[in-house]
């Protein structure tokens, strides 16, 4: 599974490159990480909204990756 997207939209894997076209599932799990982060409390409405617009046009995995990076990852396991 190298080189895919994790949950928090990073590259995993050797050669990954922020320039790398995002897929429809790369932007999913961006969108994804983003309403946990909100509904955590950890983002506004408005940055929410702001983030999903960014998520849902980005073109790029490094795109993808600034909406995230400030966030905690997300376990794939229920807490």
């Amino acid at each position: 599974m190298s080189g895919e997207i994790s949950p928090v939209g990073k590259r995993s894997g050797p050669g990954s490159s922020p320039g790398l076209r995002a897929s429809h599932a790369d932007r999913d799990r961006v969108v994804d990480v983003l309403r946990i982060a909100a509904g955590d409390g950890r983002l506004t409405a408005a940055e929410l909204d702001e983030r999903l617009e960014a998520a849902l046009s980005a073109r790029t995995v490094g795109e993808l990756s600034v909406l995230t990076a400030d966030l905690p990852p997300v376990s794939p396991w229920p807490a």
